[in-house]
């Protein structure tokens, strides 16, 4: 660059030192990187890896073959990006992999010393991957959109069941470390913004009864701010979307949103860790119920606008394991198990308005305790089961002190203080206070 010889005066010293700061204070601009894909496990895998690492802004173009066992750690911020078409299919596609896209913890069984990466990852198309293509022990946020996932290959896990020594596992996207360090849960391992829209996951498997299928898992998170959104799960062979063990972080922070999405369980499912299953959507709190009940760990949620269907001999539709939960406006259908049932509620003060439950199960909707947690103070506002028989009964009340309001010609109530009012949904007739419609009062 020519700097002019002309110029008459020199900026003050005071100027020129706060320019140099300001230079000093900007990052580095973002690298930006483009990848074309080969066909060629031994050519694509190290040049997405390269190209990863750098950080930045990665652009996947064409179709790429990462093999039986290929992967790409991701240790930096970093945005990947494949190409969609008109209709905003993605036309990138990753065939293979094993953990395709993986962030490790920095020392594995070791809660990380700080934050992890910041990820994005849109528009890729993965086919045939074993175990999960997505799998994020380790983020400061996360943020996953416009993917599919299809034919997803299950990898045994040193697990012990009643079926044998190992458990078959599948899984769309993990998030947490629940596989990766199965034995407990680590403080920030996946912290920060977490979002799963607008993704396809096609879970089906030729041994549904022998394998743990899920389309979203995302357990054991610290302090995350989570919404699930607008996506498809189809034939997941254990849950559709599982969220357990969320814990809010030391300053409270931490919130669960789970709505819009369609969700279809697979006909026959492997009764682990219990026989209810396969499910639609199951949150709250599992390993540890006690955290479902203490107001200082439990992330509160909202779980609202989801289609489910159950298809299961004892599939749930909602299988909610926490308290304050918010559920409003699912659409539930039952496929006809005996032992299956629409939406379960363990703990308390829930508020379930707008429901729909249709179909045939053993119950519509079962509101009983479970281990910490106690089915108290539950409001169940206006749920429709006009379309739906029950084999039992339609609603089923434990537990204590919750009203049930709204029709529901089959209760049964096996819990103290229970109520059922039945009073219809009602709408305010429409006041002009500007308008003659309002007379004087004398």
């Amino acid at each position: 660059m020519t700097i002019p010889t002309h110029t008459a005066h020199r900026a003050p010293l005071p100027v020129l030192c706060l320019a140099a700061l300001l230079f000093l204070a900007c990052p580095a601009l973002a690298a930006e990187s483009s990848v074309v894909g080969t066909g060629k496990p031994s050519q694509d895998v190290p040049n997405v890896q390269a190209a990863v690492d750098k950080g930045g802004l990665v652009t996947l173009r064409g179709n790429f073959n990462f093999g039986t066992d290929g992967r790409v750690r991701i240790t930096k911020n970093v945005r990947i990006k494949g190409e969609a078409d008109s209709v905003g299919e993605p036309v990138t596609t990753i065939t293979g992999g094993y953990w395709t896209f993986y962030a490790p913890l920095p020392v594995k069984g070791a809660p990380p010393a700080s934050k992890g990466p910041i990820i994005s990852i849109r528009d890729i198309r993965f086919d045939g991957a074993r175990c999960t293509p997505l799998h994020f022990p380790h983020a400061g946020g996360l943020d996953v959109r416009g993917c599919t996932v299809i034919d997803v290959i299950p990898q045994p896990m040193d697990i012990h069941w009643s079926g044998g020594d190992s458990l078959s596992f599948q899984a769309g996207i993990v998030v947490g470390n629940r596989i990766d360090h199965p034995k407990e849960p680590l403080k920030r391992a996946v912290t920060g913004t977490v979002r799963i829209e607008n993704n396809r996951f096609l879970m089906e498997n030729n041994r549904p009864d022998e394998t743990a299928g899920f389309g979203v898992l995302a357990d054991w998170t610290w302090g995350a701010e989570i919404t699930i959104a607008q996506n498809t799960i189809h034939r997941a062979s254990r849950n559709g979307i599982e969220l357990l063990d969320n814990v809010l972080s030391d300053k409270g922070k931490g919130s669960i949103a789970v709505k819009g999405n369609r969700i279809t369980t697979d006909e026959e499912g492997i009764p682990y860790p219990h026989v209810y299953g396969p499910n639609g959507i199951v949150a709250g709190w599992y390993f540890d119920t006690s955290g479902g009940a203490d107001f200082s760990r439990n992330s509160r949620m909202a779980i609202t606008g989801n289609r489910i269907e159950g298809r299961g001999e004892n599939s749930t539709g909602l299988l909610l394991y926490t308290n304050d939960a918010v559920v409003t406006c699912n659409d539930v259908v039952m496929g006809g198990g005996r032992g299956a049932r629409g939406i379960v509620q363990t703990g308390s003060r829930g508020f379930f308005a707008n429901n729909r439950i249709r179909g045939q199960a053993s119950y519509a909707l079962y509101c009983y305790p479970f281990e910490a947690l106690t089915a108290t103070a539950n409001n169940f506002a206006w749920t429709e089961v006009g379309d739906f028989t029950g084999f039992k009964g339609q609603v089923l009340l434990g537990g204590t002190l919750n009203v049930l309001v709204g029709a529901a010609p089959s209760v049964i109530d096996k819990g103290r203080g229970n109520r059922h009012v039945d009073v219809a949904p009602c709408t305010l007739p429409e006041v002009d206070p500007e308008g003659d419609a309002w007379e004087p009062v004398e």
